[in-house]
C-alpha cells in the first residue's frame, strides 16, 4: 500500500510540475501601448494646423485617430510627428467625421524600438473661407 501512496503523491507532483512548465511555455509576451483614446479638437483657419498633445508611441503598430465631428463635412489632413515636429516617416490621411483611421508612421522602429513622444498634425484639405472646427479621439499605439 505504501508504493500505491507513493506513486500517486508521484504522479501528483509529475502533474504539478508540468502545469507549472507549460504555463512558461505557452505564456504569450507581454507587450506594452498606449491605444487609450486621449480627445483632440482643432479650429483650423485656411492652412493654418493644429496639433494634439504629445503621448508616448510604445510599439510599432500604427497611430489611430477617430473625427466625431468636422464642420459642414469638411476633410482634414492629418499626420504623425515626433514630439519636436520631426519626420517620422508619417503616411497622411484624410479625415471625414464619423470614421475611424490608422496613420502608418515609423516612430518607434526608427528611434531604435524604444518609446518615443509624437503627436498629430491637423490640416484643412482645402483653404476653407470659414474656421473648420474638429473633434474626436486619438492614440499613439493602435494595438
Amino acid at each position: 500500500m505504501k508504493s500505491l501512496s507513493m506513486n500517486k503523491v508521484g504522479k501528483w507532483c509529475a502533474a504539478v510540475i508540468v502545469a507549472i512548465a507549460s504555463m512558461f511555455c505557452f505564456a504569450a509576451p507581454a507587450m506594452a501601448n498606449n491605444h487609450a483614446d486621449t480627445a483632440w479638437s482643432a479650429y483650423l483657419k485656411k492652412w493654418e494646423t493644429a496639433d494634439t498633445p504629445n503621448r508616448q508611441k510604445q510599439d510599432a503598430s500604427y497611430a489611430y485617430i477617430k473625427a466625431d465631428a468636422i464642420t459642414e463635412n469638411r476633410t482634414v489632413r492629418v499626420w504623425a510627428l515626433s514630439f519636436n515636429n520631426g519626420d517620422v516617416g508619417s503616411d497622411t490621411v484624410k479625415i471625414k467625421a464619423k470614421n475611424s483611421y490608422f496613420i502608418s508612421q515609423y516612430a518607434y522602429e526608427w528611434n531604435g524600438y524604444k518609446p518615443r513622444q509624437i503627436h498629430l498634425r491637423l490640416q484643412n484639405d482645402l483653404a476653407y473661407g470659414t474656421t473648420t472646427q474638429a473633434w474626436g479621439v486619438w492614440s499613439p499605439d493602435s494595438v
